[in-house]
């Protein structure tokens, strides 16, 4: 497969409220974005709960289609990486591993020294084993252990390194970044 060119950039309010369509029940909901959320979603509602303090949202896209969504959080005193989303119709193809190079690539913009974290429900397989490959591993949880998450976590030097292998940023400017996914 060629090389892909995708660029993540900041979410805006219309980019999460469009998520909303994604989501056919509470359990779905519930599994991309944790507890809290109550189904069917409400405009303003959904967004109370998705524009926490201290998070960014993002979305991704491969050309001009939107195929994905995530988000960074200051919490934990790493980089969290949470909600994230490749959209239905765009599974299997890979592109988690854009979603994870784009958001690890701008929070080491930001503060290269912070280690990344993210929480995954273990009945998530597939998302269990695309976190694994980019180099995260199982940690201790911080606070409440619950037995149904895994809290993953990868250093800036493992972060580093895999996007020396895997990407070609382009261009990186405040809240976007455009690269190249090597194949």
């Amino acid at each position: 497969m060629p090389d892909q060119v995708y660029q993540l950039k900041s979410a805006s309010i219309d980019d999460c409220l469009a998520l909303r369509a994604h989501f056919m029940n509470l359990p779905e909901v519930t599994l991309w974005g944790g507890e809290g959320f109550h189904y069917p979603l409400q405009k303003h509602a959904f967004l109370q709960k998705l524009m926490l303090p201290d998070t960014q949202s993002f979305v991704l896209y491969r050309g001009k289609q939107q195929v994905g969504f995530g988000q960074i959080c200051a919490r934990f005193g790493r980089h969290h990486l949470a909600r994230l989303l490749i959209l239905p119709r765009f599974r299997g193809q890979g592109l988690s591993q854009a979603l994870l190079q784009g958001l690890l690539s701008l929070a080491q913009g930001q503060n290269k020294r912070l280690e990344f974290s993210l929480f995954v429900f273990l009945s998530n397989e597939i998302a269990m084993n695309s976190y694994l490959k980019v180099g995260f591993t199982p940690a201790e949880q911080p606070g409440a252990v619950r037995d149904d998450l895994a809290f993953m976590t990868l250093s800036p030097a493992q972060a580093q390194t895999y996007l020396q292998h895997h990407t070609t940023t382009t261009l990186q400017q405040h809240n976007a970044v455009t690269f190249t996914k090597l194949s």
